[in-house]
C-alpha cells in the first residue's frame, strides 16, 4: 500500500520556529526539476505549431479579460456570450471582479436552456437570456464563445454575426482548432451523436482577421473529457487529423 505523504505539516507562530532545510533551493532535486521544466517549456516554445504547448491553459480566460476591460472603461461592461449555458461563464466572471454589479451579461442559447436559466438564475437582474441574437441598447464590449463554435454548421457566418456588434474583444475558448485540416466529425454524447467541427487554426485566424480583428492572445486549453484531464482522446483518427488540445484565442477590434 502506498504511504500517504503530507505535503504540509505543523502550525508555527513565526518563521524561525518552523524547521526547514535552507539548502533546498540550491539542491540537486530542486535544480533538476527547475531545469527539466525549463527544457520542456523551451522545446515547446521552439516547436513549429501555431499555438505552442508552452502556452497551455487549464482555465477559461473570460474572467481575466473582463476584469481588465472593466477597469479601463466608464460605465458597465457588456458581454454577449454565445452558447453560454446557464451562466457557466457569468458566475465565474462576477465572482472575480469587485464591481460585479457593473457587468451586464447576455447569453444566447436554446429555448429550453433559456427558460430554465431564467428560473434558476432569477436573482441576477443583470443576466439576460436570448434565443436569438438580441438588439442591445448599449455597446457590446466582449463577445464570448466557449466550446460552442464547433457545433455550428456555418462558423464563418457566425463570426460575421459577432462582428456586427463591433465588440472590443472577441474571446473564443475551447476551440477544436489546431494545425490540422478542417473536418467535420460526430461526437458521442450519452448514446446520441452531435455533429462537430474541427478547424485549421490558421484558417480560423484569417477569417477573424478579415472581419477587422487582430489576434492578441493564443493558448492551448486542456479540459476534462471522460473524467480525465489531458490530450484529446483521438487515437482512432489518422495522424493528420489528431488534435492534442483545444485552443483559446482572443482578438481585438482594430477600429473603423
Amino acid at each position: 500500500m502506498k504511504q500517504k505523504i503530507n505535503v504540509w505539516e505543523g502550525v508555527y507562530n513565526c518563521w524561525e520556529e518552523a524547521p526547514g532545510d535552507d539548502d533546498v533551493f540550491e539542491g540537486k532535486v530542486w535544480v533538476d526539476k527547475v531545469t527539466s521544466r525549463a527544457q520542456k517549456a523551451l522545446t515547446a516554445h521552439r516547436s513549429n505549431e501555431t499555438v505552442s504547448l508552452a502556452a497551455l491553459n487549464k482555465d477559461y480566460i473570460l474572467s481575466v479579460a473582463g476584469a481588465m476591460l472593466l477597469s479601463s472603461i466608464d460605465g458597465n461592461l457588456c458581454v454577449l456570450d454565445f452558447g453560454g449555458g446557464m451562466g457557466a461563464s457569468y458566475l465565474p466572471l462576477i465572482s472575480s471582479v469587485p464591481d460585479f454589479e457593473k457587468v451586464e451579461f447576455h447569453i444566447v442559447e436554446g429555448k429550453i436552456i433559456c427558460e430554465r436559466g431564467r428560473e434558476i438564475l432569477e436573482d441576477f437582474p443583470h443576466l439576460h437570456f436570448h434565443e436569438q441574437f438580441p438588439k442591445l441598447a448599449n455597446p457590446v464590449h466582449i463577445i464570448h464563445a466557449g466550446s460552442s463554435i464547433q457545433y455550428v454548421s456555418d462558423w464563418k457566418e457566425l463570426l460575421a454575426e459577432f462582428a456586427k456588434y463591433q465588440p472590443r474583444l472577441l474571446v473564443l475558448e475551447d476551440l477544436m482548432a489546431g494545425d490540422i485540416p478542417s473536418f467535420i466529425t460526430t461526437q458521442a454524447y450519452y448514446g446520441k451523436k452531435i455533429r462537430s467541427q474541427f478547424l485549421n487554426i490558421n484558417e480560423l485566424i484569417e477569417a477573424v482577421r478579415a472581419l477587422n480583428y487582430r489576434l492578441i492572445y493564443k493558448s492551448r486549453y486542456t479540459g476534462e473529457i471522460l473524467g480525465e484531464v489531458g490530450p484529446l482522446p483521438m487515437e482512432n483518427f489518422p495522424p493528420q487529423y489528431k488534435l492534442n488540445y483545444g485552443s483559446h484565442l482572443m482578438f481585438e477590434w482594430m477600429g473603423p
